[in-house]
C-alpha cells in the first residue's frame, strides 16, 4: 500500500514491543488505520502513550472472530475498526485505551 506523505499508519493496539508475539502480534498488524501525521502525532504525545495487551485467550477468541469476518472488518473506518475491538475484547484496561482512541478520534476527525 503506497500513503501519501501526509499520513501515518496508525496500529490501534500499540507499542510494538508489548503486542510482539502470539494472538496480539497478529491483531496488532490486522487492526492499522491511515491517519494525518499532525492528529497521529497528538495522539501519541498527548492522549495515549500506549494501548495494555490483553490475556492471550481473549486475543485467540477476537481473532478467531476477525477471520470469520476479515474482508468486511477490513473496510472499517478508524473509528468502527476500534469499537469492533472494543466489543470483542472484554478486558477492562484495553477496552479504556479503545476509548480514548474512539473519543479522540470523534473529536479530531468528526463522524466518517
Amino acid at each position: 500500500m503506497q500513503r501519501s506523505h501526509d499520513v501515518n499508519a496508525h496500529h490501534l493496539c500499540y507499542q510494538r514491543r508489548a503486542w510482539s508475539t502470539g494472538f496480539a502480534y497478529l491483531i496488532r498488524h490486522a487492526f492499522i488505520r491511515e491517519v494525518p501525521v499532525k492528529i497521529h502525532d497528538d495522539l501519541h504525545r498527548h492522549y495515549l502513550k500506549d494501548v495494555p495487551v490483553p490475556p492471550e485467550h481473549l486475543l485467540e477468541e477476537a481473532w478467531r472472530e476477525y477471520q470469520e469476518h476479515r474482508y468486511e472488518i477490513d473496510q472499517y473506518d478508524i473509528c468502527r475498526a476500534i469499537t469492533w475491538l472494543y466489543v470483542h475484547i472484554p478486558d477492562r484496561a484495553f477496552r479504556q485505551a479503545m476509548q480514548t482512541q474512539l473519543d479522540f478520534f470523534h473529536l479530531k476527525l468528526g463522524p466518517e
